[in-house]
């Protein structure tokens, strides 16, 4: 028996066979939450508002300062960061505020998000309403939140050092991890609330899900890159980068060396690099899908993959033309209105993906052939 035919009432269930209501709402609050995380992070990010706050306190922290003598002594601390004294030396104190309440926002969401977590899974644990498929899946919910927040200090703390800024790939990972547990918790939404989608013949199209899948997990791995590096600032330019489709920088053999790509501010090499590669990445993934597409829509017949497939190139293509807006008007900064919506339409890109991986998941669907 499956997984959702073995579930008695009072072990999770209602008679319907389905979870009680307030547990969809719940994972959904939860969902639109870590979205909300996401994106309030690329505000975050993108005002460079991330190294405001110096301290990692999780409980004392979430009270913001309450008077003057409060905000001088948390001004006091950011001036002896190295952002401050090699960047932003001439910051005003209502500057600073500004930058501090995106940051403490950023981390005062995360703490909300856990207390709606706690609560609700207190209150729907002791009425029996989570059976032990959803227990352990929540489980894993919890693991990835917590090892995105530790990543999430540990890429602030890389910019109190030294350099004066969050590293690229430590920002990347921490992206990665916000991405992943939004992927798993839209995936065990899913499964709650739509837990039997409608069969249909697949006729083969499914072979496309692991091609698609690593070229966009590729492509967003270097999305992160580029962001935290503002590569966008050294080229913004498109289709071509400083007037060539393949950029000097990248065919200087010499410039190729582990000390370019780890120190990516002494040298164009790894803004070059990654960007290209992102376009590249980008083109890929159009011509792929646009493949998968030609044969889905030729060989299978299902309202619901037409819509998802519908959705998922018009997505793609805004996300691609959110991108190259981002670049060109990415002249001495990146645009923070275009930047998150770059990231919103990233989010939402992923989240069609997931959920076109959920209707073609195998053992769920008819196998039969079209005549």
């Amino acid at each position: 028996m499956g997984e959702t035919e073995n579930i008695l009432e009072g072990n999770g269930k209602t008679k319907g066979g389905s979870y009680p209501r307030a547990v969809k709402i719940w994972l959904i609050v939860g969902l639109i939450m870590v979205v909300g995380q996401i994106v309030i992070g690329g505000i975050t990010r993108l005002t460079e508002s991330g190294l405001s706050i110096t301290e990692w306190e999780p409980l004392t922290g979430a009270m913001p300062p309450l008077n003057a003598a409060d905000w001088q002594t948390e001004f006091q601390k950011y001036q002896a960061s190295p952002q401050y004294e090699k960047i932003f030396a001439d910051i005003s104190m209502d500057d600073f505020k500004f930058i501090y309440f995106w940051e403490w926002f950023h981390r005062q969401w995360a703490r909300f998000m856990g207390l709606v977590f706690v609560v609700g899974f207190l209150v729907f644990w002791r009425k029996g309403w989570l059976d032990p498929p959803l227990m352990r899946r929540l489980g894993v919910v919890v693991l990835l939140a917590a090892t995105a927040a530790s990543f999430g200090w540990i890429m602030v703390a890389s910019g109190l050092i030294d350099r004066p800024w969050v590293d690229a790939y430590k920002l990347t990972l921490h992206l990665s991890l916000g991405i992943i547990l939004f992927s798993y918790l839209l995936w065990t939404t899913l499964k709650v609330v739509q837990p039997n989608v409608p069969t249909f013949p697949q006729n083969n199209v499914d072979k496309w899900r692991w091609p698609i899948n690593i070229v966009l997990g590729v492509q967003l791995i270097l999305g992160g890159i580029m962001s935290g590096a503002r590569t966008a600032l050294v080229y913004p330019e498109w289709p071509l980068m400083k007037g060539k489709f393949v950029p000097a920088a990248i065919t200087d053999i010499s410039a190729w060396s582990v000390d370019n790509l780890v120190y990516y501010e002494a040298s164009p090499f790894q803004p070059a690099l990654i960007q290209f590669l992102h376009r590249m990445t980008a083109y890929g993934l159009i011509i792929i899908v646009l493949i998968y597409l030609y044969q889905a829509f030729t060989k299978v017949r299902s309202p619901l993959l037409v819509k998802t497939n519908t959705l998922l190139i018009i997505l793609l293509i805004t996300q691609a033309l959110l991108g190259i807006a981002t670049v060109v008007n990415s002249s001495g900064q990146v645009p923070v209105g275009l930047g998150v919506a770059h990231q919103v339409g990233a989010i939402a890109l992923v989240g069609i993906v997931v959920y076109w991986n959920y209707i073609l998941r195998p053992g769920t669907l008819l196998r039969t052939v079209d005549k």
